[in-house]
């Protein structure tokens, strides 16, 4: 129960960043056993904001109160003394080690001198009880899924005794059922009455878990409404400041397809104990969209496809053509580009500018005579930028960590637009990405489609696979086990397929 009493307040809080200002006396008040809603698009300071309250940044002006009582908070540790816990959408994980050692850091039991391992995985199969997830402590991190990663990090925090939790896009790459366990474990945390601040650009998500919604535009509080009292479009048109028609759940592509022969063929494609017998056919302007539950395997076929995880059988052809693919330059040598769903780890050099970015591994058609023809690739990537709306303070100079999710993502898609692939293949392509982004996104792809590239995606977001497909198809235990063309296609229809039912 909310008792109107402030458990968290921050006043007036001011930020900038290299002269440019991106927190503009931002207020914030989270009452005792609530789930307060922080949206904005990619941009709006959002993150700025939460980061302010966890000590990684240091504010410039205003006041963080707890409990009515002004403290100070320069450090994530101090953050961690006042009960402050951060579920980041990027997430923080040390790869080479164990579930249970990433659930366990710093508290592992022992007996004497030695860890005890047999109680440590015991611990860490209670944590995960929390969320009712069948994930083995013992794996290491690095051989788990977006999905599961993401898991691990929010069974970890709410396993804390934490106060105020923050949830950066948890369920950014959640499949449905996983979502609905996440909302039960954050209705028990609020009935403890422990406090959260959700960020999620899932608006349906904001409707079902949250009791109230404040928004931020550029910098500023737009203001904050109870959910109950507003929709979704209400809550749109505060974070972009007019009307969106596209971008939302009912984003949608005509159901014709200019699409004719395949471009890509996969038949019988099988990696033991992963998948097997996956036979697909994209064809030229044609997006397939793949969907399926927490580990059925879809996201390894993608991978399959781009030569980062070896095949015991089967055949990929592109155009006709069978091509052998062992490793991803390979891929890529067949006019394959993938658009991976960890961007910043897999898809982008983020020290590096934008221009760099775009430009990575496509130089050859930008050198004469062995001479790198600089003006040409500005022309280029200038090209690309206006063509995709890449939004940047400081143009194509800009260095990728600064952009947002969405512009991050749309520099992704650049590179493999400028290697002029045949094939596109897109791991959660809206994963952290704005609204308004998502749907930038969307109306691209729209267009790559009607260009005549061939598109396969593999998405957690139901609503995503369903505006976007020209074709659905579904995984179970890594066995295709729906095809649905665009007037065929449900909801319904399609959880039940990726759930292992037959239609």
């Amino acid at each position: 129960m909310i008792d109107g009493t402030p458990l968290l307040q921050m006043k007036d809080i001011e930020k900038s960043f290299y002269g440019v200002r991106v927190l503009d006396r931002v207020s914030l008040e989270l009452q005792r056993g609530e789930v307060l809603a922080l949206l904005g698009e990619n941009g709006a300071g959002k993150s700025t904001l939460i980061k302010i309250l966890n000590g990684d940044y240091q504010k410039d002006g205003g006041a963080i109160l707890i409990d009515a009582n002004p403290v100070q908070i320069n450090q994530p540790r101090d953050a961690e003394a006042l009960g402050i816990r951060m579920i980041y959408q990027e997430q923080h994980y040390a790869p080479e080690l164990s579930v249970t050692e990433n659930l366990l850091m710093g508290h592992l039991p022992s007996r004497g001198l030695l860890i005890d391992w047999k109680k440590a995985h015991e611990q860490a199969r209670e944590q995960l009880t929390l969320l009712k997830v069948a994930l083995e402590p013992t794996r290491l991190m690095l051989n788990l899924s977006v999905v599961e990663r993401q898991i691990v990090e929010v069974v970890k925090t709410i396993a804390s005794n934490a106060r105020i939790i923050v949830m950066d896009e948890p369920t950014a790459a959640f499949p449905p059922n996983e979502v609905a366990l996440l909302f039960g474990a954050i209705r028990a945390l609020v009935k403890q009455g422990i406090s959260i601040i959700y960020i999620s650009h899932r608006l349906d998500e904001i409707a079902q878990i949250a009791d109230r919604a404040t928004v931020l535009r550029d910098g500023k509080l737009v203001g904050t409404r109870r959910v109950a009292e507003v929709t979704q479009r209400d809550l749109v048109q505060m974070m972009v400041g007019h009307e969106v028609t596209r971008g939302t759940s009912d984003a949608s592509i005509p159901s014709s397809t200019s699409a004719t022969e395949a471009a890509l063929s996969v038949n019988k494609l099988t990696r033991a104990g992963r998948f097997s017998d996956i036979d697909i056919q994209v064809g030229r302007g044609e997006i397939v969209g793949i969907f399926g539950l927490l580990g059925a395997g879809h996201e390894m076929i993608i991978d399959a496809l781009f030569g980062e995880v070896p095949i015991d059988s089967g055949t990929i052809a592109i155009d006709g053509s069978t091509v052998s693919i062992t490793n991803p330059r390979e891929a890529r040598r067949a006019g394959i580009g993938l658009v991976p769903a960890d961007r910043k780890v897999q898809g982008l050099v983020l020290d590096m500018n934008v221009r760099e970015n775009v430009t990575l591994s496509n130089w050859k058609p930008l050198s004469r005579w062995g001479i790198f023809r600089r003006r040409a690739e500005q022309q280029h990537v200038q090209d690309w930028i206006n063509r995709l709306g890449i939004r940047m303070a400081g143009g194509m100079a800009t260095k990728i960590r600064f952009l947002s999710g969405g512009n991050q993502q749309k520099v992704v898609l650049a590179r493999w637009l400028e290697a002029n692939v045949k094939v596109l293949l897109l791991n959660e392509p809206t994963w952290g990405v704005d609204v308004g982004a998502r749907g930038d996104i969307y109306k691209q792809l729209e267009g790559l489609a009607a260009q005549g590239l061939a598109i396969l995606l593999v998405s957690s977001d139901l609503d995503e696979v369903l505006s976007v497909s020209h074709r659905m198809l579904t995984v179970y235990k890594g066995r295709l086990t729906g095809h649905f063309s665009r007037a065929e296609a449900t909801r319904d229809g399609l959880l039940h397929a990726a759930a292992g039912g037959t239609l």
